[in-house]
């Protein structure tokens, strides 16, 4: 039993170390590298070099020598050459030659990106993945000095290019989704910005990107400054990325819309010295989505088909009735998730529901609120027209009074103007519910210097009444026609008599053009 036990311990060890080393892929013939082979991992030094065998010597002839390396799970690894001599050949280098090549998830090994011989130095190489294999191989005739390379693991948010500017915001993206804008954006961009955004996603998952607003020049040539740049993947030199500039109507649809081919994507923005255009840059939404076949998907399904917008990654027949599938939390969240010309997502949402119940219930308030203005407006003109009497004020009560009297007089009655009239009068303002006499104590002095009974006195309701002039007085002929006159003309005039508690009268005497007001 002792036995078993320590034999399953150095079993567990003995995986271990493999697993640390990096996974050999089952399609590598191993033998042929077991005289020369190197494994190199990110738990070791994340920076190194590896040359061919006796370097700086020439090689051995029938060598086949392999190189393994492993970074982490969300890492790459980057290889440069700083010197290469191999033995020159034709194009397809079949004397001596290096193969690179990407080891996918599965253990696979993905084609070789390229066989290199020669004096040429191969490119700088970012694996696709995150392991990497490199093999040299010679042959029996001519041999050479050999190469010398470095390496390096990437992480996960690593790019080639300078920090970032200030207003870029956020630079290492991850999750179900978001947007990216330039900086201070929708206003105009700033001047020299550089900014760099590394979306990362499961590796399962693709990076759909649409653009919502593009204003970057007033041109479509695009420079090397004022202008937008998507990466696929990890930056390459080798690599040409796609590049956007001028107006978004200018973009074709197409271009409006990109889907990744890996879970990884990098973005970077630059401006020039200027903005003379005072161009507000852009705006984009990306989302991680997985393609699934109708009915399998654990989110949310979108309505389109991605047949044309997948083949670039995954090839035509991976991508019959194949579906965008995004996550949950992305529905009705006022963003186009599934793409330029598909809202599914945004279909049926609360949000757009209590929009159309708030404009269809905005215009009814309205509507209601127009009725009530224009109802109170015909009841405030119904009250002022049923109106019959407003108590005249002090300013106006001297030139209702003159003119009631004025009217009510006959036009055989000669009334002396205002600016013949004594220096003093009184005249009584009655309503219709008080008898309308002339007091007999109250004169008026005549032109010949005696006093005459005139007419003080006036009612409300046109009626008027005249006292016998005092015996004592003496008349003459003219005065006495004319009382004669007056009574006859206000006959038909009667007051009305009331209980004291009715009378309501006001006298107005004119003392040098003054008006003095007495209650009675």
């Amino acid at each position: 039993m002792r036995i078993f036990f320590w034999f399953m311990v150095l079993l567990t060890w003995t995986t271990g170390m493999v697993k640390s080393q990096g996974y050999m892929d089952p399609n590598i013939e191993s033998d042929s590298c077991t005289s020369c082979e190197h494994k190199y991992t990110v738990r070791g030094a994340r920076k190194g070099i590896f040359t061919s065998p006796g370097f700086p010597e020439d090689y051995p002839e029938r060598t086949t020598c392999c190189y393994f390396f492993h970074a982490k799970e969300d890492g790459r690894v980057r290889i440069e050459f700083d010197y290469f001599d191999l033995e020159a050949s034709d194009n397809e280098c079949r004397y001596d030659y290096i193969e690179i090549s990407s080891i996918n998830s599965h253990g696979y090994k993905e084609k070789p990106k390229a066989l290199y011989c020669g004096k040429t130095t191969p490119p700088v190489y970012i694996s696709t993945h995150s392991k990497l294999d490199v093999v040299f191989h010679s042959d029996v005739t001519t041999n050479a000095k050999g190469f010398l390379g470095h390496y390096e693991f990437l992480d996960k948010n690593w790019h080639p290019f300078p920090p970032s500017t200030i207003g870029c915001g956020p630079g290492y993206l991850t999750g179900p989704g978001g947007s990216i804008i330039s900086p201070r954006h929708p206003e105009p961009y700033p001047s020299e910005a550089g900014c760099t955004w590394v979306i990362q996603v499961e590796q399962h998952q693709r990076i759909l990107l649409n653009l919502l607003s593009m204003d970057i020049t007033n041109s479509v040539t695009c420079t090397d400054t004022n202008l937008m740049m998507i990466f696929d993947g990890f930056v390459t030199p080798d690599k040409d990325p796609l590049r956007y500039c001028g107006q978004l109507e200018q973009e074709a649809d197409d271009r409006r819309e990109y889907l990744s081919q890996g879970d990884r994507v990098v973005i970077r923005f630059i401006s020039g010295l200027t903005n003379p255009g005072r161009n507000s840059g852009f705006e984009l939404v990306w989302t991680a989505v997985t393609l699934e076949k109708s009915g399998d998907c654990q989110g949310f399904e979108c309505s389109r088909v991605g047949t044309k917008r997948c083949d670039r990654s995954l090839g035509q027949e991976l991508c019959n009735d194949q579906h965008f599938c995004i996550d949950k939390s992305l529905k009705c969240n006022e963003v186009p998730n599934c793409g330029v010309s598909d809202d599914s997502d945004e279909n049926k949402c609360l949000s757009y529901i209590m929009r159309y119940v708030g404009i269809v219930g905005g215009c009814l308030i309205l509507i209601v609120i127009i009725i009530i203005v224009v109802f109170c407006f015909y009841k405030r003109r119904c009250n002022r027209d049923r109106v019959k009497y407003s108590v005249p004020n002090e300013q106006s009560l001297t030139h209702s009074m003159t003119h009631s009297f004025m009217s009510t007089q006959s036009s055989s009655v000669p009334v002396r103007s205002l600016e013949h009239s004594p220096r003093s009068s009184c005249v009584m303002y009655t309503t219709s519910f008080t008898d309308c006499g002339i007091n007999d104590h109250v004169t008026t002095p005549n032109h010949n210097g005696k006093s005459n009974s005139g007419l003080n006195s006036f009612s409300h309701s046109n009626s008027l009444q005249l006292p016998e002039p005092n015996k004592d007085t003496e008349v003459g002929d003219d005065q006495a026609a004319t009382l004669d006159d007056i009574k006859e003309t206000s006959a038909s005039y009667k007051g009305h008599k009331k209980r004291p508690s009715y009378h309501m009268m006001r006298e107005l005497c004119y003392e040098d053009g003054n008006i003095v007001l007495a209650e009675i």
